[in-house]
C-alpha cells in the first residue's frame, strides 16, 4: 500500500492540476524506490504541502507536512545569511582572512578570505568527516587544520562543506553564540520556523523521519550517522512548510537589508574572469545560495543531500513562487519533482529547448538563449538593465554580432564557440547580459509587461523575432544596437517555425499520460517535419520511458522511445533506448538497427562499446538475461574486437547453464586480449 499523509493547504485554485502531479509523485517515487517524500509550494498567501510514502517504512508511519528531514546542504543557505548578517552589522569582514575570526584554523600557503569559502573558491578545504560520532565545532576545526589546501584561493570552485564549517565557526566566535542559537535567535524564530532545528540524534525531534539507502536494488535502512561534524554546511533538520516559510521570507522579511540582499544573491568570479558556480558555473554560486535562470525568470535555490536524505528550496520572486523538496534517500533525481510542482502550479513550461540538427546552429542558439535567459534574469533581479552607457552597449552588440554569426562560426568554430560560451561571463565583459537586458527592457516599453512576460512560455527564438520588429518598425533606430541581416534572416524562418510547432498542445503534452502514443508520435512527426527548429521533447519522452521501464511496462517502454528515436535520429541516447526496448521485446532486428544507428552517430558514447557492456549487465540484473545475451551479440557485430563484451557474454551463458558457449566466449576474450584475467581464471575453471 502507497501512504498519503493529510495536507496541509488553503490552496483551491490548483486542486485540479495537483491531482495530475500527485499521480505523478506515486509513479515516479516507484520507479526511484523513494520509501517518503514531502513537497509543497507557496504562491502568494496560497499554499500547499503534501507528504507521500512513509516517514518509517517499518513501522508504516506516513510521511506527512510535518515530516522532519535533515536538510544536508541546503543549511548552507543558513549560514551564508548568518555571515552576510554578521558583515552588515559591523562584525566581519568578508575580504578578512579567515583565521581572523577561527584563529585555530591554521595559516596556509595562499590567504583564505570568508568571501571565498562563501564561494568555494577557498583552495579544497577538506576534511570535516562524517560517522556515527559525535564531534565539536572546535573538533571540527581541528580535523580541516590536518588538511593543507593545494590550489591557489580564488582559482578554482571546488565545492567542499568543510569551508563552510570554517564559517560555522566563525560565526560561533564573532557572536558568541553557539551556531545552533544564532540561527534561531536570527532567523528561525523571527520566521517562525518553529520546526528547524540543529540535527541532535540524542534528542527526540518530533516527526523525525528514518533515512534509507537502495543497496542491490532493495531499500534498505541507511547506517546511523552524526551530522555534527557538517554543521555549518549540512547540520539542520527541518520540514518542507519552514523550507518555505526560509525561502519566502529571507529577502523580504526586514532581516537583511536590501543591501545586504543584493550582495548576497550576486555572482562572483574567478580570477580567471568567470563566474563560479557547480559545472562550470552553469548556475552561479553566490552566498550560500545557487542563481539562475528559468525560461528568463530569476531563481534563487539550493539543494542537499547526505546519506538517508534529499532536501531542495527554490524561489521564483518575480512570481511570489517557492517550492521545496525533502525526501528520505539520496540517490534520487529530485528535479522531475520540481519540475512538474512548477508546471502544474505556473502553467509554464520548465525548460524551453528547441531541437536543432546542425552543430552551427546550436552554436548561434545557445548565444540566443544565454542573451535571452540570463539578460532577463538580470533585469528580473535587479529591475535595470546591466548598463545605460551608450558605449558599453555597442560594445556589447558588436561582440555578438561578431561571434553569434553562422560565417565566424564557419571560419574558426572552436573559437568561435568559446567566444559564445564566455559571452556572459566577465571575461567578456558581461556582453550577452547587456544586450539582452536592454533588448527586454525596450520590449516592455514598447508592448508592456504581459506581452513580455509570454517570453516565459515562448522562450528566446520569439524574444529576438520581436526585438527585430520593433527597431524595424523605428526609422531612427541605432544602427549599433541592431543585428546582422543574415542573423535577422535566421531568427524570421526560426521564427515561423517555432511559432507553428511550439504550440500551446505541444507544451502540455505529458507523454506518461498518453493513451495512445503511436498515434501521437505519428502526428507529431507530422507536424514537425521540415522545420528547420522544433521542439525537443526527448527529455519528455525518455522520462516516459523510464517510468514505464519501472513498471516493467514494456510495451509502452518502447512506444515512448520509439517517439524520441524518430523524432531525433541524430541522438545516439534516443536510439540505445530504442534498441533496449526492442531487443527485451525479441525485435532484435529493429534493435540491431537502432544499435547500429545510434553508434553511427558517437561510437565513443551510450552505443560505445563501454556502455554497451554495461548495458548487457544491467539487463541481467532485471531478469532478462535471454535480452542481454541478444544485446550482447548485437553489440560484438559493431565491435568484434572488445574483449570485455566476450568476457560479460561469457557470464551470462554461464547464467543460462550454456557452458559450451560460455567457454567459446571466454576463448575469445582471451584471444582478443591476452591479459584479460578474469576470462582466463574462467576457461581454467570451466576446463577442470
Amino acid at each position: 500500500p502507497f501512504a498519503v499523509c493529510a495536507q496541509q493547504t488553503n490552496s483551491k485554485r490548483y486542486e485540479s492540476r495537483l491531482r495530475g502531479f500527485e499521480e505523478f509523485v506515486r509513479q515516479q517515487m516507484l520507479k526511484d524506490k523513494i520509501p517518503g517524500l514531502t513537497i509543497g509550494f507557496r504562491k502568494g498567501t496560497e499554499s500547499w504541502v503534501k507528504g507521500f510514502g512513509y516517514a518509517d517504512l517499518e513501522n508504516r508511519v506516513p510521511a506527512s507536512a510535518e515530516s522532519a528531514y535533515r536538510l544536508a546542504s541546503v543549511t548552507k543557505t543558513m549560514t551564508g545569511a548568518a555571515i552576510v548578517q554578521l558583515a552588515e552589522r559591523g562584525k566581519l569582514d568578508l575580504d578578512a582572512e579567515i583565521q581572523t575570526y577561527v584563529p585555530d584554523y591554521p595559516k596556509q600557503k595562499w590567504p583564505v578570505t570568508v568571501r571565498q569559502l562563501l564561494v568555494h573558491l577557498g583552495g579544497g578545504q577538506t576534511g570535516s568527516g562524517i560517522g556515527p560520532e559525535y564531534v565539536t565545532p572546535r573538533e571540527v576545526v581541528a580535523r580541516i587544520s590536518k588538511f593543507p589546501i593545494k590550489n591557489e584561493p580564488g582559482v578554482k570552485f571546488d565545492y567542499q562543506t568543510s569551508g563552510y564549517n570554517l564559517l560555522g565557526a566563525a560565526i560561533e566566535n564573532v557572536s558568541g553564540k553557539s551556531f545552533g542559537d544564532y540561527l534561531r535567535d536570527n532567523f528561525w524564530t523571527p520566521l517562525g520556523m518553529k520546526e528547524t532545528r540543529m540535527d541532535n540524534v540524542r534528542e527526540l525531534i518530533p516527526n523525525r523521519v528514518h533515512g534509507y539507502e537502495v543497496v542491490s536494488g532493495e531499500v534498505k535502512n541507511a547506517p546511523f550517522l552524526d551530522v555534527s561534524s557538517r554543521f555549518g554546511g549540512g547540520g539542520a533538520t527541518g520540514t518542507v512548510p519552514d523550507l518555505l516559510r526560509w525561502a519566502s521570507s529571507i529577502e523580504r522579511a526586514g532581516i537583511l537589508s536590501r543591501a545586504s540582499l543584493e550582495l548576497m544573491f550576486t555572482p562572483v568570479a574567478n580570477k580567471g574572469g568567470r563566474y563560479v558556480g557547480i559545472n562550470d558555473g552553469e548556475w552561479y554560486y553566490t552566498l550560500g545560495w545557487q542563481v539562475f535562470p528559468v525560461n528568463g525568470h530569476y531563481v534563487f535555490y539550493n539543494d542537499g543531500g547526505q546519506t538517508g536524505t534529499n532536501t531542495m528550496v527554490l524561489r521564483m520572486p518575480s512570481e511570489d513562487l517557492t517550492i521545496a523538496f525533502a525526501c528520505n534517500l539520496q540517490e534520487i533525481d529530485r528535479m522531475p519533482y520540481v519540475k512538474r510542482l512548477y508546471e502544474a502550479v505556473t502553467g509554464e513550461p520548465w525548460d524551453i529547448s528547441p531541437y536543432l540538427k546542425e552543430r552551427l546552429d546550436r552554436s548561434l542558439y545557445k548565444g540566443m538563449s544565454e542573451t535571452f535567459n540570463w539578460g532577463s534574469l538580470y533585469l528580473d533581479q535587479h529591475g535595470q538593465t546591466v548598463s545605460t552607457d551608450a558605449q558599453e552597449l555597442v560594445k556589447a552588440f558588436a561582440y555578438f554580432n561578431r561571434h553569434v554569426n553562422r560565417a565566424a562560426l564557419q571560419s574558426s568554430f572552436e573559437q568561435t564557440n568559446q567566444a559564445i560560451n564566455d559571452g556572459r561571463q566577465p571575461v567578456a565583459d558581461t556582453a550577452f547580459l547587456k544586450v539582452g537586458s536592454y533588448m527586454l527592457l525596450r520590449l516592455r516599453e514598447k508592448y508592456g509587461a504581459e506581452r513580455v512576460g509570454l517570453y516565459h512560455k515562448l522562450g528566446a527564438i520569439r524574444f529576438f523575432a520581436d526585438y527585430v520588429e520593433l527597431y524595424k518598425a523605428s526609422p531612427n533606430y541605432p544602427p549599433e544596437l541592431k543585428f546582422g541581416e543574415p542573423f535577422e534572416q535566421l531568427v524570421s524562418a526560426w521564427n515561423q517555425d517555432w511559432t507553428k510547432t511550439w504550440s500551446d498542445e505541444v507544451r502540455r503534452l505529458d507523454f506518461t499520460r498518453e493513451a495512445d502514443l503511436p498515434r501521437l508520435g505519428a502526428r507529431l512527426q507530422k507536424e514537425f517535419a521540415g522545420a528547420q527548429v522544433s521542439p525537443n521533447l526527448f527529455g519528455r519522452t525518455f522520462e516516459a520511458r523510464l517510468l514505464y521501464a519501472s513498471r516493467k511496462d514494456w510495451t509502452h517502454a518502447r512506444q515512448a522511445s520509439e517517439i524520441g528515436a524518430s523524432l531525433y535520429p541524430d541522438s545516439d541516447t534516443a536510439q540505445v533506448y530504442y534498441a533496449i526496448d526492442l531487443i527485451i521485446l525479441g525485435d532484435k532486428d529493429g534493435a540491431r538497427a537502432a544499435l547500429k544507428k545510434g553508434a553511427s552517430v558517437n561510437a565513443k558514447g551510450i552505443a560505445g562499446p563501454g556502455a554497451a557492456n554495461q548495458i548487457g549487465r544491467s539487463l541481467a540484473g532485471i531478469d532478462q538475461t535471454g535480452a542481454a545475451v541478444e544485446w550482447l551479440q548485437l553489440a560484438l557485430e559493431l565491435y568484434p574486437q572488445e574483449a570485455a563484451l566476450y568476457d560479460t557474454l561469457g557470464d551470462l551463458y554461464l547464467k543460462q547453464g550454456q557452458q559450451a558457449q560460455a567457454i567459446e566466449a571466454y576463448r575469445k576474450a582471451v584471444a582478443a586480449d591476452p591479459n584479460l584475467s578474469h576470462a582466463s581464471e574462467m576457461l581454467k575453471k570451466l576446463k577442470q
